[in-house]
């Protein structure tokens, strides 16, 4: 039996292994490329799509197109979410001498019936130099959560050239991925025999047939969200309603598996420290259901989006939650569809050889 395996097959096998766990413990260097890779394969069938459609013979013009769009999108996102952040916190700033002399009035008040309360107990100056020591702890608690924010903030500002240098690599390789897909999909498959390969083929072809679905169910999803979030946000925030179900609906569609929350959470908590608690509780209200609401709805569309029954598709989404985290939760399904493929292609079934 021995005899039968290949040292050459092996050595991939083992390279192929050694590959992947230098990747995994090296990730935070390698996930700009991984990730681009990853957006690369997701939009492929788009271009494809994009190139047959407008009749294109090379795919630059696609890949282009594509690329453009993701850029101006993410963009327009990002500038229009920290503008918004921005001015809220500007707001805020504007607001904030009020807010302290009314909390500084509210705790003169409160001392003045707490001493009155204390002077009437039989041990007042015990409790008295007790509250000045808890006091001063306070005071100190303060200070050192100011200077760890202060700090927090010093490293943000610190990494922001990183995280430029970061995108930047991300997008250029992003780019150059697109072009190149199939080439390096040939290339993928020349390293295989012709039948191992034909059989990778139908896999990818079949995979590619489920990101197509998954996308679908995504923006058939990702509507509703934005109908559903519009209109709520007609009677809680009327000014704001368009521009921030659009917000939404864009975060919605990727998948964070996060959802409307990532945005809503955190508008909440900043309408209730700006003083609106009752807009700020509606907000929240809304974004627990909306993730309620998309939770039970999405394993039925997403199965028949791509070709699975509920019941396996939230059982994956689960078990890759489980033991892959976020990353587990979208590929889940993705993975169990390609074993499926793999055993209904044979991929790894060998021939049985007849003796004469």
């Amino acid at each position: 039996m021995l005899s039968n395996i290949n040292p050459r097959k092996v050595l991939i096998i083992l390279f192929t292994i050694a590959t992947i766990v230098f990747v995994y413990i090296n990730f935070s260097v390698f996930s700009p490329v991984l990730f681009a890779l990853l957006t690369a394969i997701i939009f492929e069938p788009f271009i494809r799509l994009l190139k047959k459609q407008l009749k294109f013979k090379s795919r630059i013009i696609p890949v282009l197109i594509t690329f453009l769009l993701f850029i101006l999108t993410s963009t327009g996102v990002i500038y229009i979410t920290l503008t918004r952040i921005l001015k809220s916190f500007n707001e805020w700033m504007t607001l904030l001498p009020r807010y302290v002399l009314d909390i500084q009035n509210s705790i003169d008040a409160l001392i003045l019936k707490v001493n009155d309360l204390i002077y009437e107990l039989p041990q007042h100056e015990l409790v008295i130099r007790e509250m000045n020591k808890q006091a001063e702890g306070l005071i100190d608690l303060v200070l050192k959560l100011t200077s760890h924010f202060a700090s927090l903030v010093g490293s943000w500002l610190q990494a922001v050239p990183n995280f430029l240098f970061v995108s930047l690599v991300y997008l250029i390789t992003l780019f150059l991925f697109s072009l190149d897909l199939p080439r390096l999909f040939r290339l993928l498959l020349s390293l295989f025999s012709e039948e191992t390969a034909n059989k990778m083929q139908i896999i990818f072809t079949r995979l590619g047939k489920v990101f197509m679905g998954y996308w679908k169910a995504q923006l058939i999803m990702s509507i509703g969200v934005f109908i559903i979030t519009y209109i709520s946000l007609l009677f809680i925030t009327p000014k704001q309603a368009l521009i921030m179900a659009f917000i939404i609906w864009i975060v919605d569609i990727i998948p964070l598996y996060i959802g409307p929350a990532l945005v809503l959470i955190p508008w909440g908590l900043l309408m209730i420290i700006l003083g609106s608690s009752a807009t700020g509780i509606q907000l929240m209200v809304l974004a627990i259901a909306l993730t309620i609401i998309r939770r039970i709805v999405e394993p039925k569309i997403l199965g028949d989006s791509i070709g699975l029954a509920a019941l396996p598709t939230i059982l994956t989404m689960y078990f890759g939650y489980v033991f892959f985290g976020v990353l587990g939760l979208i590929f889940g399904p993705f993975v169990y569809i390609a074993m499926l493929s793999i055993k209904e292609t044979g991929l790894f079934e060998r021939k049985k050889q007849i003796k004469d």
